[in-house]
């Protein structure tokens, strides 16, 4: 099996590349352009295939010879990347964000990163598109891949050879398979963990091991190309991130790859001369650069900008993106690649004295952030504290196997009987401390329980469900306690009705569209979100109705779409009025909560709710503030921050003081 560069290849990867940073900058009309990763891997699994046949053919196989040009070609100008994360980091990113990033700086250089992001995409995660390091997923996949398939190669070749390939298409339809089903329990899992991405990477080793053994006529061959560059191209304009990838929607760019690898062997065809111009070629070898350094770059634009790019702003990043791709092909990738440069020792060396200078760093932000808080050296606000202090995960309903009875946190003054409960969504704990507040201060004491991403709608299905117990198990549960405990006489439902009401998330918001679904009818006949919404409200408010309890219901908070203690922080240290950036108008909140408000007015005059109106105090002007005096109000785009939390705790006076004088 012999190995020739073939330039067509380095065409590909150009297309491949491209696409992924075209996507990524937001350029309008290549909503699909993250398939540019699949290509990448089936590419991978293609070359090195070659390679490590070649050699155990040849008996030089050697995994010393293996890891040292996995090294040479990945640590160096990954670690530059790392170290320039690292200093940016630390000038622009507040302790919590710099300790999140230490921890994917950790995660990158031990390349587990993929493993790292996945367990962070949870609901209250920091939005993916200010995390710099979250392009190494696509690393980490293809270094795991490459720390057992050598091993199975070897094995396979020695024991079984002509069994070699029937191994790895096992191992190819077992992934698929799995790809495909995970994709539709899990999307997150399906698209980070190496066990549903290998089939990609395994199909590359097959067309390299069989590459040369299926002879096609140039006819064939140049219409498969064809074929192939269509399957790949078509994504990138038809997909988009509702796109439910990766699995069987993988399958056209990988097999488009393989389909161009294949065609374009033998035959000069159409494919093969369009891949092969120097343009393409160019962006092709610089393409681990491109791919190293498009990401950071994008996202410390957009955190320092805060708002959207303007198209002049994105074509600014574009430049410095392939300036900076150059430098580290040119001064840093091609000198590490020769063995003149360092040896084979000196290569092994070098991984482990640059892994170590960054590893030393990041630990110290990640573990001891107190210290950095204390000295002053890294910008912390009290908010940020507190909002770890009173997050009040203990009342979070997170138990697979539904409980006999729903967790509670206590609120107020513990000494006296429990007379109210605040329950509903995420959104109900981040008014736990103002509510704390209230209760102390008018002497009453109450509970708090909440289920996230699960409104107080009785026989509602959400989809997807973010806590563990389905939302309508947990509903019923807390009706059941409610009827258990009559001393509990005022209830205040909190939740971020709009988004379940309207079904979409707002602005700049990352997260999936919550749809609902009414228990109470069949699958197919389901009516539209609003009206499911409106019987979900109101079988509650009827059920409460019957036990006697006043209900409160607080009006939706005003979204804001953007992260905004990151906002705040850089903001801040750049001088400029978070207010003036990102603040919603008062017309924007109305407009966004219109029909929400519409519903609420009609549980007030048919069921006797009283509404607690937070925004009312949010939008004293045309403006619907997100900072007081450089304090965030908000933890993140939509959830109070401790500091809003607190300074709306006026708003539960009335319902403590009326409590207070029974």
């Amino acid at each position: 099996m012999k190995q020739t560069y073939r330039e067509d290849i380095d065409g590909l990867r150009a297309i491949a590349v491209l696409a992924v940073i075209l996507n990524h900058a937001k350029i309008p009309g290549f909503p699909g352009g993250y398939i540019g990763v699949d290509v990448f891997f089936v590419i991978s699994g293609f070359l090195i295939t070659k390679i490590i046949v070649r050699e155990i053919e040849e008996n030089q196989f050697s995994f010393m010879k293996f890891y040292e040009r996995r090294i040479r070609r990945i640590i160096p100008a990954l670690s530059v990347m790392l170290a320039f994360v690292l200093v940016a980091g630390f000038v622009m990113f507040d302790i919590n964000r710099l300790q999140s990033l230490a921890k994917s700086v950790i995660a990158a250089i031990l390349f587990y990163a993929n493993i790292n992001f996945w367990s962070e995409a949870g609901y209250f995660d920091a939005p993916s598109q200010l995390k710099p390091l979250l392009h190494t997923w696509s690393l980490a996949v293809e270094e795991q891949f490459y720390i057992f398939f050598p091993i199975i190669l070897i094995l396979a070749t020695r024991y079984t050879n002509k069994h070699k390939s029937m191994i790895l298409f096992f191992i190819f339809v077992c992934s698929l398979g799995a790809a495909a089903y995970q994709v539709s329990q899990n999307q997150v899992t399906a698209f980070y963990l190496a066990q549903f991405r290998i089939w990609e990477l395994i199909i590359g080793s097959l067309l390299a091991i069989h590459i040369d053994n299926i002879l096609l006529s140039p006819k064939i061959s140049n219409s498969l190309s064809i074929l192939g560059m269509a399957l790949i191209v078509s994504p990138i304009f038809f997909y988009s991130e509702h796109t439910s990838f990766p699995g069987l929607t993988a399958l056209p760019p990988v097999f488009g790859t393989v389909f161009v690898i294949y065609g374009n062997t033998r035959n000069y065809g159409i494919i093969k001369k369009a891949l092969e111009i120097p343009f393409l070629t160019f962006f092709g070898k610089i393409s681990y650069s491109l791919y190293l350094w498009h990401w950071p770059l994008l996202v410390f634009t957009r955190y320092y900008l805060i708002t959207p790019p303007t198209l002049i702003e994105n074509l600014y990043v574009l430049s410095l993106i392939f300036f900076t791709s150059i430098l580290s092909w040119k001064f840093i990738e091609t000198p590490f690649r020769s063995k003149s440069f360092l040896n084979t020792k000196g290569i092994y060396r070098f991984a482990v004295i640059v892994f170590a200078i960054l590893m030393i760093p990041s630990g110290i932000f990640y573990i001891f952030d107190g210290f950095l808080n204390v000295s002053g050296i890294v910008g912390k606000t009290t908010s940020n504290l507190n909002d770890k202090q009173w997050s009040f995960e203990e009342c979070d309903v997170n138990l697979y196997d539904a409980p006999a009875e729903i967790p509670i946190c206590v609120l107020g003054e513990k000494s006296q009987e429990t007379t109210f409960m605040i329950w509903g969504d995420s959104h109900a704990p981040t008014f736990g401390k103002g509510v704390q507040k209230s209760a102390e201060e008018n002497a009453v004491s109450g509970i708090l329980t909440y289920n996230k991403a699960c409104p107080p709608l009785l026989d509602i299905k959400v989809d997807p469900q973010h806590g563990d117990i389905s939302c309508d198990t947990y509903n019923n549960m807390v009706i059941q306690y409610l009827r258990n405990h009559p001393e509990i006489e005022s209830v205040i439902l909190a939740s971020r009705l709009t988004i379940y009401l309207e079904g979409t998330t707002y602005k700049q918001e990352e997260g999936i569209n919550p749809k609902l679904f009414d228990l109470k009818i069949g699958f197919e006949g389901q009516p539209t979100q609003e009206v499911i919404f409106r019987e979900g409200l109101e079988r509650t408010l009827s059920a409460l109705q019957s036990m006697g309890k006043k209900v409160y219901i607080i009006v939706p908070l005003p979204e804001i779409g953007y992260d905004v203690p990151s906002a705040n922080y850089i903001a801040q240290r750049t001088g400029r009025n978070l207010n003036e950036i990102i603040a919603p108008s008062l017309r924007e909140y109305l407009e966004r909560t219109e029909k929400t408000r519409s519903v609420l007015s009609f549980s007030q005059e048919n069921y006797g709710a009283h509404l607690i109106e937070p925004w009312k105090g949010l939008c004293a002007s045309s403006v619907c503030k997100v900072s007081i005096d450089g304090n965030p109000l908000y933890k993140d785009d939509d959830h109070l921050s401790v500091f809003g939390s607190e300074y709306l705790s006026p708003l539960f006076d009335s319902v403590f003081k009326s409590l207070s004088h029974h």
